[in-house]
């Protein structure tokens, strides 16, 4: 579920290890995506710190051609984070290229991720067909608890992974922040709602430029746990910021964004994504 952190004052070193786990599927989910052109590869890292602390990074390659995407990345504990327990796990995407005018944008096929932490092992792997999803499954299966918020007949339908969605195409950079991000993650339907908070300087190696930055509020739809405190804190108190950049724009800032930035507050304190490398490398 995107950017869901939890921790256990009883039992410190489980609730850390869930919130280092968290953190970095998230940091993947969220900030994989990246800025494109037809015929194009790209390479993105990104740090994820809470505290002041690093305690996850990851690095992801994207290939575009005229007619499909594909992203391979991994992420993996660090720092700090590794005298608890060791985290490392893969995300694979692949998906067409839409043509809508002289733009395109993106549609998810398939969608895989893998995960170990400690002796913990996670797999899960979307499919979608026509921009719905077509099938699911997740290894171990979800453990639903009382009372759970069931998928819908429709939930599934015009919806995509959490990594898709974060690939926005806008006819300007004021309108990056005018949308909803439908998404599935496997488990959870969500929404993100965007609206404009400002824009930045940022300066990374392979970038250097204006980040457009976005308020985003987590809106649980299906498919979680509704008394889950994590949940509830995302949805009705978290603080949540995401700054989008795009490597390719003409003159009045239509292109594809991607993140480059996130914060996100959590009951244990604010989880927050930087990119370290956001460039074209073909």
């Amino acid at each position: 579920m995107p950017l869901t952190v939890k921790a256990a004052n009883t039992q410190k070193n489980a609730g850390t290890k869930r919130l280092l786990t968290m953190a970095l599927l998230s940091a993947a989910s969220l900030m994989s995506g990246t800025a494109f052109a037809a015929d194009s590869g790209y390479r993105t890292e990104y740090g994820i710190y809470i505290f002041g602390m690093t305690i996850a990074r990851s690095e992801m390659t994207t290939r575009i051609t005229d007619t499909s995407y594909a992203l391979d990345g991994k992420f993996h504990s660090s720092g700090i984070a590794k005298i608890f327990d060791s985290t490392k796990g893969s995300i694979n995407i692949n998906g067409t290229m839409l043509k809508q005018g002289s733009a395109a944008t993106v549609q998810p096929v398939s969608y895989l991720t893998t995960y170990r932490s400690g002796k913990k092992h996670k797999r899960t792997s979307i499919n979608f067909k026509n921009g719905s999803v077509s099938s699911y499954d997740n290894q171990p299966s979800i453990n639903k608890v009382e009372p759970w918020a069931e998928l819908g007949a429709n939930d599934l339908k015009a919806v995509f992974d959490p990594i898709s969605s974060m690939m926005i195409t806008s006819p300007s950079a004021a309108a990056v922040c005018n949308r909803t991000l439908q998404i599935f993650d496997g488990q959870t339907r969500a929404q993100i709602r965007l609206s404009p908070a400002g824009t930045e300087r940022f300066s990374i190696k392979g970038f250097d430029g204006t980040a457009i930055t976005c308020n985003a509020r987590f809106v649980p739809v299906s498919g979680y746990e509704k008394d889950k405190k994590s949940v509830r804190y995302l949805a009705d108190k978290s603080k949540i910021t995401i700054s989008f950049a795009s490597l390719n724009t003409d003159n009045q800032g239509a292109g594809i964004y991607a993140p480059v930035a996130a914060s996100v507050g959590t009951q244990i304190g604010t989880v927050k994504v930087r990119a370290t490398r956001f460039e074209k490398t073909k």
